[in-house]
């Protein structure tokens, strides 16, 4: 039996595997392009803010995702099981998708000649919230018990 978390298990992998090779290539190979100090600091300070702002709006979509996906009604020959397996999918992956794109900030900084640390402090905020919005069982059994009981209702 396949388990009902391997596609959102698959995408979290993806995105763990996208921040770790954004780090190793940018150790590795030396591409910036360098902007002079002030517009550098004044997107580091935009991309500070947007991942700052990200990281919360992200939980809040999820929150709200997570609770449609149990309020939802199916349809009238809708397969249970896949309906579930397709909802919980793409909350995970709405909630890594918003964690690649905080990596990316970070990358795209390391890209315009700043220095390690936004790099690696961006892709942490990335990993950090890849830690917290992971696939979680007990969530996936909520929304399967959730609309269990409203199908039989």
């Amino acid at each position: 039996m396949k388990s009902p978390l391997f596609l959102p298990w698959f995408i979290t992998s993806f995105v763990i595997v996208m921040l770790i090779l954004s780090i190793t290539f940018a150790h590795f190979y030396t591409f910036q392009n360098l902007l002079t100090e002030e517009p550098r600091i004044f997107w580091r300070t935009i991309f500070y803010i947007l991942s700052i702002i990200m990281l919360p709006l992200t939980n809040l979509l999820r929150h709200i995702f997570l609770r449609l996906n149990q309020t939802m009604p199916l349809l009238a020959n809708a397969n249970l099981e896949r309906v579930i397996k397709i909802r919980y999918m793409l909350t995970i992956t709405m909630s890594m998708s918003m964690m690649l794109i905080i990596g990316c900030l970070g990358a795209t900084m390391f890209y315009f000649g700043d220095g390690f640390r936004s790099l690696h402090i961006l892709t942490g905020i990335a990993a950090l919230g890849v830690f917290l919005y992971r696939p979680k069982l007990n969530e996936y059994q909520q929304i399967l018990d959730s609309l269990t009981e409203n199908e039989n209702d």
